[in-house]
């Protein structure tokens, strides 16, 4: 993902500052850096709705002895002192992660992964069954009726992804709420555009 080479644990933070992490995905996106979840959050604390997403959560294997994740407190920690409880979602498509997340940090909205269910039922029906606030579906994986059961259930609809400003107006128009984007300016001049 950027212009340096070998595994990013061989890296000092620092180091990995160096690195150009959009010059690889193309030249609109060159000259974007790595940050650190503190510094996002100094940033953007309570003027954004952010999505936050572990990916290590998503693998359960990676765990030790299957006990809860010492990070869920230490994120949780950095939330609070940012004040952003109710501008943060976590993410995650292990329910077992976001069970032990909910039981850290009871404030923190939570959200329903794609986990490789083909079924466009099987995340309103995760969700419901965990309590989250919150599914963000995976193309092609769901239907209008997807939507519709998570809203009747008062579960907000979240989708991975959308580059192509009609297909994300399509995606409005079933009732999604957040659309997950490479290119934000274009999806946000779309939305913005429109009546």
């Amino acid at each position: 993902m950027s212009n340096g080479t070998g595994k990013v644990w061989d890296y000092t933070l620092d180091q990995l500052k160096e690195f150009d992490f959009g010059v690889k995905k193309g030249e609109h996106f060159k000259g974007l850096g790595i940050v650190t979840f503190e510094e996002i959050l100094r940033k953007f604390a309570c003027t954004t709705i952010m999505n936050i997403h572990v990916k290590i959560w998503d693998e359960e294997t990676t765990k030790k002895e299957n006990a809860p994740d010492p990070q869920y407190e230490k994120i949780a920690e950095l939330i609070r002192r940012y004040g952003c409880e109710k501008h943060v979602y976590m993410m995650s498509t292990s329910d077992k992660c976001l069970d032990e997340f909910h039981l850290a940090a009871p404030d923190i909205h939570r959200c329903v992964g794609w986990d490789g269910n083909k079924d466009p039922m099987s995340m309103p029906t995760r969700a419901i069954k965990l309590g989250c606030e919150k599914i963000q579906l995976f193309k092609p994986y769901f239907t209008q009726e997807t939507v519709n059961m998570a809203r009747e259930n008062g579960i907000i609809c979240n989708v991975f992804w959308a580059d192509d400003p009609d297909e994300a107006l399509r995606y409005l128009d079933m009732g999604i709420k957040t659309i997950l984007a490479n290119d934000y300016l274009a999806v946000a001049n779309a939305v913005k555009n429109r009546k």
